[in-house]
């Protein structure tokens, strides 16, 4: 992998990737400043050298170093997106809200919030569960949550971010 790693523009690649995981081909792209032919080409030679690995999720694909473990992945995949990482973050403030309370907190359509919950519920980073007749959701993992958020924080450029993290960090002191 070194030698693969040896080409300046890859290895700049290479490094986007790993700061900024799940991160799409056009996101990388940005990042590092390079043409768009030129970040395709190489992003498909890291991939097929094994130094980056390419997953397809809905309408694009996200690239990870192969060191990033499933569950994170997943994670990270949801928090790529501006809409889903807004109802993780609001439910690991706030656990237990219904579809009304989250689209209520977020300030989202009933509909642009069940749209996302559902896809955070296929996906695995939110659970349900039952209250009486009320279906409530939680982080499937808050804690992981948490840590992928205050590790990668600054991929995101959110306040929304940035304010979670740093509460999460004052009450974990």
């Amino acid at each position: 992998m070194d030698d693969i790693l040896d080409q300046p523009t890859r290895r700049r690649i290479y490094e986007v990737v790993g700061s900024h995981p799940g991160s799409s081909a056009r996101d990388v792209q940005r990042l590092s400043g390079l043409a768009w032919g030129e970040t395709a080409y190489h992003l498909d030679q890291l991939t097929r050298a094994g130094a980056v690995r390419r997953e397809r999720g809905g309408r694009r694909d996200y690239y990870f170093r192969p060191s990033v473990a499933w569950d994170d992945r997943k994670l990270l995949r949801s928090l790529r997106s501006s809409t889903q990482r807004r109802l993780l973050i609001s439910l690991a403030a706030e656990p237990g809200l219904t579809v009304a309370g989250l689209s209520e907190s977020t300030e989202m359509s009933l509909s642009t919030t069940s749209f996302h919950l559902r896809e955070l519920l296929r996906v695995g980073a939110v659970e349900m569960f039952r209250d009486g007749n009320l279906r409530r959701f939680r982080p499937s993992q808050p804690k992981r949550l948490a840590e992928l958020l205050g590790l990668y924080r600054e991929s995101f450029r959110d306040r929304l971010v940035d304010r979670f993290v740093e509460t999460w960090s004052a009450l974990l002191r």
